[in-house]
């Protein structure tokens, strides 16, 4: 039964769209007519001088608008309610205030735009749609554009390093990879804009993560169990590097960041462009970074250098109720593992990672239905990279993952208390690796799964709850070396549950439970040999069975323009 799922996984998406299309027909219903008003004016800090092109959005309906020559914007035939609503302008700390509407009336909401200071922050990492942080159940933090850049990182781990309850795992700069509250390889999903990116940085704490920090808007942190909406990987958090691009805005967008050191005489920069019609929108962006050995009290860390390079392109269509777009990324790397001075004949080996990356979305909205709004994503990755001795420029091990991903979730429409989403996910990976450290046969990797979401808004308090059913499915290749090793199927139930309640002006409590669910690595199930990248001599055991967890958070919260914990 389960390897049928696993084979007839990349037929599922289509299934369930033509389904949810079918009961959109089905469910169409007329809504009582809407008449209130919510205008106002986005303007620059001290100045007061207005702001063009900044997208304003009412989170709970999914609308948006752009502010024009003046700074003003308009909604018109709203519900009467309270909703969220977010200013946003690309690089800058996002904004997010709350107002009320009532019938026949106009309500004004002016936002006043900052560079830096305390500012209430959106996640879509924690729930799967944009949210205030301080509305989050979950434990979430937020690291911008402008807060990354001032750290002058090359690495995912070493611009993440000192966020609280997260630290990094480093065989230099080039390699360093965030770990979450103790958590580390397999253990932390690192994704980009929701999707997984298909480097192989869980794998070896040799291995360095595909992305350049100075590239993405903003950098989201989940503390603790994520695997109901991203997967059993997730059961010690998610790191979420945004990129944007999810709306339309007439006009020329661009920015460009430069960041140096003297330590290792790094320097780097990149730059990016937006150009915008009513529907359309166009991006690109690039740039790169070099650092050389970095110096310590005792000296010059050798084979510490590291040097990378990165572009990306893309188009959207942004009609009022769907949009489609297409990304493509590359990026390319190249840095060494640090050698120990002590050591009489070292080994300096450096790696080489490049990684390509096609991703198409898609989806819809303001549908009249039960289903009231959908995203898809499709995605393929193509990464690979070589372990490379710096004397004799031989290739030790060459790795190779290809992976193909695809997703779709489904907001319901809010029905008294109860809204929320559900969804699907699959997967179909292809590793091999040839050389010294090919610890694992080449071994292919199906996953599909099934998750929801919902949330229950009480006048005291918000209750969240969700499961998700997944299956993975490992068929490893025969080779001379290990001969024929089992195939391995596991299917697993996460679960979670959370309140949030509200206290002071601006203040909340917070509490999670979950129950995750985690099927072994490929690593972990067929691994066998000497992997000086771990320090370990890993024996694979064929024969595990699934990983289970139980987790409790608690939390306080507090936002305010002064105070934001």
């Amino acid at each position: 039964m389960i390897n049928d799922l696993a084979t007839k996984a990349s037929t599922t998406p289509l299934r369930l769209a033509v389904m949810v299309a079918f009961v959109s027909l089905l469910s169409l219903t007329t809504f009582g007519q809407t008449n209130a008003t919510l205008r106002g004016t986005v303007t620059l800090g001290e100045s007061g001088q207005p702001i063009h092109n900044v997208l304003i959005t009412i989170m709970q309906l999914k609308r948006t608008v752009g502010t024009d020559e003046q700074g003003n914007y308009e909604f018109k035939n709203l519900t009467p309610g309270r909703y969220e609503v977010l200013a946003h302008l690309d690089r800058v700390p996002d904004i997010v205030q709350t107002v009320s509407v009532t019938a026949g009336a106009t309500a004004t909401l002016d936002f006043r735009v900052e560079l830096g200071g305390v500012s209430e922050q959106v996640t879509v990492t924690a729930s799967g749609i944009e949210q205030a942080l301080s509305s989050s159940i979950q434990s979430v933090e937020v690291i911008g554009s402008i807060d990354l850049a001032k750290k002058s990182s090359v690495s995912l781990g070493e611009a993440l390093d000192g966020e609280l309850g997260v630290s990094k795992r480093s065989f230099g700069p080039g390699t360093a990879r965030p770990v979450i509250r103790g958590f580390d390889g397999d253990r932390v999903l690192v994704l980009q804009d929701g999707n997984r990116i298909g480097g192989l940085g869980f794998e070896s704490g040799d291995h360095a993560e595909p992305i350049n920090v100075l590239t993405v808007e903003r950098i989201e942190i989940v503390k603790g169990p994520a695997s109901l909406l991203y997967g059993s990987n997730a059961i010690g958090g998610v790191v979420n590097a945004v990129t944007g691009h999810d709306s339309a805005h007439k006009g020329l967008n661009g920015y460009f960041t430069a960041v140096g050191g003297t330590n290792s005489r790094q320097a780097g920069s990149t730059a990016g462009v937006e150009f915008g019609t009513e529907r359309w929108l166009f991006w690109a962006n690039g740039g790169g970074q070099r650092a050389g050995d970095y110096n310590t009290p005792i000296g010059q860390i050798r084979n510490s250098f590291t040097r990378e390079g990165n572009v990306s392109a893309g188009v959207g269509y942004y009609p009022q109720k769907g949009f489609f777009s297409f990304n493509y990324q590359f990026d390319k790397r190249r840095y060494g593992i640090p050698i120990d001075p002590a050591e009489e004949d070292p080994e300096i080996v450096n790696l080489n990672p490049r990684r390509q990356s096609f991703q198409f979305n898609g989806g819809f909205k303001e549908a009249r239905s039960f289903v009231e709004a959908g995203n898809f994503s499709v995605q393929y990755n193509d990464y690979q990279h070589s372990e490379i001795n710096s004397l004799t420029n031989e290739v030790g091990t060459l790795f190779i993952n290809k992976t193909s991903l695809y997703r779709g979730m489904f907001e319901q429409r809010k029905s008294g208390r109860l809204s929320g989403r559900f969804g699907f996910w699959g997967q179909h990976r292809d590793f091999s690796a040839l050389g010294a450290e090919a610890l694992a046969p080449p071994t292919k990797h199906n996953a599909f799964a099934l998750f929801t979401l919902q949330t229950l808004d009480f006048e005291r308090a918000s209750l969240q709850f969700g499961g998700r059913v997944e299956t993975n499915h490992y068929n490893p290749t025969a080779t001379d070396a290990r001969g024929v090793l089992p195939s391995r199927s596991f299917t697993g139930v996460s679960g979670a549950l959370g309140v949030r309640i509200p206290t002071w002006s601006g203040g909340a409590l917070v509490a999670n439970y979950s129950h995750s669910y985690r099927a072994p690595s490929l690593e972990e199930l067929y691994n066998l040999g000497p992997h000086p990248g771990n320090l370990a001599f890993e024996i694979g055991d064929p024969n595990l069975k699934r990983e289970l967890g139980d987790g409790l958070d608690f939390g306080v919260r507090h936002s305010s323009k002064r105070l934001r914990f």
